[in-house]
């Protein structure tokens, strides 16, 4: 048998949910400031050879 009564548990799990949608958004808006969006690339200059290994660091959409 449990130590909690039914209403405990009920709050326990209310407040983990909150804790774990909290932890996500924050996982998903972690550094989005430095993401690249649409429009913000600069473009590259048609005189310079292309890069080796593509920069793949930051998120894009």
């Amino acid at each position: 048998m449990t130590t909690l009564t039914v209403d405990q548990i009920i709050t326990l799990t209310q407040v983990l949910v909150i804790l774990m949608g909290i932890g996500i958004v924050w996982a998903i808006y972690y550094g989005s400031e430095r993401a690249e969006l649409p429009g913000d690339a600069s473009i590259p200059n048609a005189n310079e050879a292309d890069d080796s290994v593509p920069d793949t660091r930051g998120r894009t959409l």
